[in-house]
């Protein structure tokens, strides 16, 4: 039996854990977690070596008889995780598909390292009482619907203005900017389908030119003066537009993020082994378990116990290495080194440094109406 190993070491100190070199953890593999098991590593290729960050190794691993995926698995995550170590690891066939192209992602605290709600409740001073319902929510303990229209409620009446002030405080995730634009240069489809608001995703997914984006539509009202009888030209700048605390259309939760899933890859033609997915909570865990990789990015411990794929040290873009279309080809993975592993694409790139395609804006609402909002 064929299996690959990708590991990713962090070169850093945390919480009193010290660096340990790819080939040390490969004994310690075959001495210790893998002992009971004839495992022979081969063609162990040094894929990248960043003196600050991170060393990433390509391991083909082979064994003498059929022994099974899940008792190879077993304990790994945390044997490996107790060193600071991510590692993509599963049957070389399933690293080798180079077929995949519908790459679908979370947005808040996946895409971003903010939770929009929780930066909208902190300005309206609710923060507390929002932060428990999201807290409750993410880790399955609250129905979603039941505990987004909670929390919306607690938001009626916040400004169009009150929400830029939200909108200037979004953050990239470190390595999101280079894993979309990896991730295009390769062929794929990407989509931001998001249990957040398309309010920021909407501007999120287009300036990281995302092919689709679907996420809750907030719905407003406008209150004010609006006396027909002034015929002053300023009277409408007593009005203003505000939330009314309410969403137009399906409330993207949960299911429906896979029947997003489902939706994109059937306008696209392809099949489910052609699908990658990352999220960070309870609402990703259907997607990702329907995707070939469903890769659990800094994951809620629901979602960490439902994927084998997961990033909990390394950034973002990391997840470029657990395809093997990424060096496939040489001249290929030439052109797209800058972007896996470059310090300014993977930790310094600005949302608000990259332009806003509002062709692409234009392109999510026409298919959210289309296919969604009914």
């Amino acid at each position: 039996m064929e299996y690959t190993l990708v590991l990713v070491t962090t070169k850093k100190e945390e919480n009193n854990k010290q660096y340990i070199g790819h080939t040390e953890i490969l004994n310690e593999l075959k001495s210790t977690l893998w002992k009971d098991f004839t495992i022979n590593f081969e063609n162990n290729i040094k894929l990248y070596d960043n003196n600050e960050s991170f060393i990433i190794t390509k391991n083909d691993i082979k064994t003498d008889k059929e022994i099974g995926y899940e008792i190879l698995n077993n304990r790994l995550h945390e044997w490996l995780g107790d060193r600071l170590i991510d590692f993509y690891f599963k049957d070389s066939k399933h690293f080798n598909n180079d077929q995949r192209r519908l790459a679908v992602f979370d947005m808040d605290s996946c895409i971003i390292k903010n939770e929009c709600i929780d930066e909208m409740a902190e300005i309206m001073g609710v923060s507390e009482k929002v932060s428990t319902i999201t807290a409750r929510a993410m880790a399955g303990e609250l129905d979603f619907n039941q505990a987004l229209m909670e929390r919306l409620s607690l938001l009626n009446g916040m400004t169009i203005e009150q929400l830029e002030q939200v909108w200037k405080k979004i953050q990239l995730n470190s390595g999101s900017f280079s894993l979309i634009k990896t991730l295009k240069s390769l062929g794929f489809k990407t989509a931001l389908v998001s249990g957040g608001f398309s309010y920021f995703a909407f501007r999120v997914a287009s300036r990281l030119g995302m092919d689709y984006a679907v996420s809750n539509q907030l719905e407003f009202t406008t209150i004010g003066n609006n006396d027909d009888n002034n015929n002053n030209n300023n009277n409408n700048n007593n009005n203003k537009t505000i939330m009314t605390g309410k969403v137009i259309g399906d409330i993207i939760n949960g299911e429906m993020k896979k029947k997003v899933t489902i939706l994109l890859k059937d306008i696209l033609g392809l099949e489910q082994s052609q699908i990658i997915s990352m999220g960070d909570g309870s609402n990703d865990k259907l997607m990702i378990q329907y995707s070939d990789m469903g890769v659990a990015y800094h994951g809620k411990p629901i979602l960490r116990a439902a994927t084998p794929f997961q990033i909990n040290f390394a950034p973002l873009s990391i997840c470029s290495f657990y395809l093997s279309n990424i060096y496939s080809s040489p001249s290929l993975s030439t052109n797209l080194e800058p972007y896996c592993t470059s310090k300014t694409h993977i930790y310094d790139t600005s949302i608000h440094d990259l332009p806003e395609n509002q062709a692409l804006v234009t392109q999510y609402i026409d298919f959210n109406k289309n296919h969604l909002n009914k």
